[in-house]
């Protein structure tokens, strides 16, 4: 029986949304360089010291192959990291226009006139922008005069209230540890409330004739319609999958609520000797929470506190979303294509060929069979042509699909199947 697989990649890429562009551009990476390994037999040469290291020289020579093909699909996928760092951060910035990720406080003023594009060259890096954004990006008027420029993770513009979130992320209650949660704090947070400290010019925008105009944080802000700042370090999940809770980062869970603790009061020693500088107007020290009046800037405010699960999209959007959503990853690219190269790679290293080489063979020469397969990209995969393929391939070709080329476990129409739609999603 054949089974259509949900394929991402076989998608034409211009027509599908940006959370699924996300994992399309680095699983469309990944199947290319699958297909290598299964039609390459050089594509991935142990050397000697490798081969006696990883057991290669005294695997039984029946597990010879197939274990040689295990390491190299393997070891290429566990080394390969694009996409993967910043995917959640990334899917949270899709939900909303005026969202973004990695935000440095010196692009503050660029973001605020183009938080689209500050978003998309988030995403996709400078390489998946076009020219023309490249040089608006280059071109920007506004340079950064301050001393200690900040990183952070989210930042989102909640017009209706005049409000500028920015959101420190963690994806576990036991990601990162003490240190890491300290740092925000302390390297993050204090720095940022340093800016209102110092009460200095840290932008200046270029005007015409050579003429600048120099700004410091809040008045940029205001210039923008920005009076209050809201700064959250949140975790995600607890260690089950669940959205996390203060509970499951407190307990036995082998949470960090402490650390988060520490560096509240650390944070909140710094603003009480800084009585010129801040009013605390609202504190919660069991939800870890600060809202401070800025002294020197008028009518501008400031909220830190320590938020979980469900309340970031709240904090970040200021609307419900299901957090479970952003670990629902439905396509079947990334598992079958692994699982179906080993088998593949497998053949082409005891045989010479697998369904994949012979395949590829047959496009060349099959007029017939090549119209079949670009129908089925071309229809991103239709069950119906994908049967009539197979059909095709097992009426004209069998003798060429050997049998001792298919896998113990599955039937032949089901194996050829799946190498047609794996190859078919690479090659879209």
């Amino acid at each position: 029986m054949i089974i259509k697989r949900n394929m991402l990649c076989i998608k034409n890429s211009e027509n599908i949304d940006l959370d699924e562009l996300i994992l399309w551009k680095p699983y469309k990476n990944i199947l290319l360089n699958f297909i290598k390994l299964c039609t390459d037999k050089n594509s991935k040469v142990f050397d000697p010291i490798a081969r006696v290291y990883d057991g290669l020289e005294s695997v039984p020579p029946e597990l010879e192959n197939y274990y040689e093909s295990l390491l190299g699909i393997t070891s290429y996928f566990q080394a390969s990291k694009g996409g993967r760092g910043k995917y959640i951060e990334k899917k949270l910035a899709t939900i909303n226009t005026h969202s973004s990720l990695n935000i440095e406080l010196s692009e503050i003023p660029f973001y605020l006139e183009n938080p689209e594009l500050h978003k998309k060259k988030g995403i996709f890096t400078l390489s998946g922008i076009n020219s023309g954004e490249r040089r608006l990006i280059r071109n920007s008027r506004w340079s950064w005069q301050g001393e200690n420029d900040i990183t952070l993770d989210l930042v989102n513009i909640i017009k209706d209230e005049n409000v500028l979130v920015f959101i420190e992320l963690k994806n576990r209650v036991d990601s990162g540890g003490v240190a890491a949660r300290r740092e925000i704090w302390l390297s993050k947070f204090r720095k940022f409330l340093e800016i209102f400290e110092r009460d200095k010019e840290i932008y200046s925008e270029s005007k015409l004739l050579n003429m600048k105009e120099t700004h410091k944080f809040h008045e940029l802000l205001h210039d923008f319609g920005i009076f209050r700042v809201e700064l959250y370090i949140a975790i995600l999940f607890n260690l089950d999958g669940t959205p996390a809770t203060k509970e499951g980062d407190s307990g036995r869970a082998g949470g960090f609520y402490s650390a988060n603790k520490e560096g509240y009061r650390d944070i909140l020693s710094y603003i009480t000797s800084q009585e010129s500088t801040f009013e605390i107007v609202d504190r919660d020290d069991d939800n870890l929470r600060l809202e401070l009046l800025v002294k020197n800037a008028e009518n501008f405010s400031i909220v830190i506190e320590a938020i979980y699960g469900i309340q970031i999209p709240q904090k970040l959007f200021r609307k419900d979303y299901p957090v479970s959503e952003l670990l629902l990853l439905k396509y079947d690219d990334i598992w079958l294509s692994q699982l179906l190269s080993i088998d593949e790679r497998t053949f082409l290293l005891k045989y010479n060929k697998n369904f994949m080489v012979i395949f590829k063979g047959l496009i060349k020469r099959d007029f017939q069979l090549r119209q079949l397969y670009n129908k089925l990209i071309s229809e991103e995969g239709n069950l119906g042509y994908l049967e009539e393929i197979v059909t095709y391939l097992l009426k004209e070709h069998d003798e060429e699909l050997e049998d001792r080329l298919v896998p113990n476990e599955v039937t032949k129409d089901q194996y050829l199947a799946d190498v047609i739609q794996v190859l078919a999603a690479a090659e879209a």
